[in-house]
């Protein structure tokens, strides 16, 4: 049996003192929402939207930080270059230790925020590589690889957190993922931009191309996670 879900608008909350308006949250308990993911080297955007009749809805936007500060943000294309691989092994695992445990402690303090709204997935480019090579010496013999590797750690670390969470992933292409998620919106991809894009002005800055991108790709996510309304029985003696 399917359930669907409904999530009220969220109110903006007006500073008395005249500052930027914050988001009221009132998430209603039979919601959903999906993120899209903006990633980078040792941090990344995450934008939380849903949808309502024909409007998309910005839930939460905000900046996460991916590595602790002790540590390198590029251990393949830097550091490890110079290090005996005993060493530069041992650089990569806390880095993507660190990477790891930031990126689950990020969603799940995200969806713990909207709750008792659910997610239904996340959104995120498709990975700059199929996979990391099992060691750095593998990395530093390619360039190709050692140029998208250090990309990957963090990339890599979202994705396995939003498994963990039990979230789906759908990756999406830069390029064309506007496209898509107007297609699946019954929008021009114009038209939906202009939308994504008033989100900024809305709630202030920061809010870039990257943010719209994400956004695109949550909503491209969350129109394709959507359950799939039943078909009403045929009645007996129609055509």
């Amino acid at each position: 049996m399917n359930d669907y879900f409904f999530f009220s608008a969220p109110q903006l909350k007006r500073d008395p003192l005249g500052g930027t308006p914050t988001i009221e949250r009132s998430a209603d308990p039979m919601s959903e929402y999906s993120i899209g993911i903006e990633d980078h080297y040792a941090w990344a955007n995450l934008v939380s939207v849903t949808t309502s009749g024909p409007n998309e809805i910005l839930l939460d936007k905000r900046r996460v930080e991916l590595l602790d500060q002790q540590l390198t943000a590029s251990p393949y294309h830097h550091e490890t270059l110079q290090m005996p691989l005993s060493g530069a092994e041992k650089l990569v695992r806390d880095v993507k230790t660190s990477a790891n445990k930031r990126a689950k402690l990020a969603l799940s303090s995200l969806i713990g925020e909207l709750a008792p709204a659910k997610c239904r997935g996340i959104a995120i480019r498709v990975p700059p590589l199929p996979d990391l090579p099992a060691t750095v010496a593998e990395v530093h013999a390619d360039t190709w690889i050692m140029n998208r590797a250090d990309g990957m750690i963090y990339h890599q670390a979202l994705t396995q957190a939003a498994a963990q969470l039990n979230l789906r992933v759908f990756y999406f292409e830069k390029d064309n993922v506007l496209e898509l998620a107007a297609q699946a919106r019954g929008k021009t991809a114009r038209d939906l931009e202009r939308r994504l894009k008033a989100f900024g002005t809305t709630l202030g800055p920061p809010w870039r191309k990257g943010h719209v991108v994400a956004c695109a790709g949550a909503i491209f996510a969350h129109v394709s996670a959507a359950p799939l309304k039943p078909k009403t029985p045929r009645q007996k003696g129609r055509a």
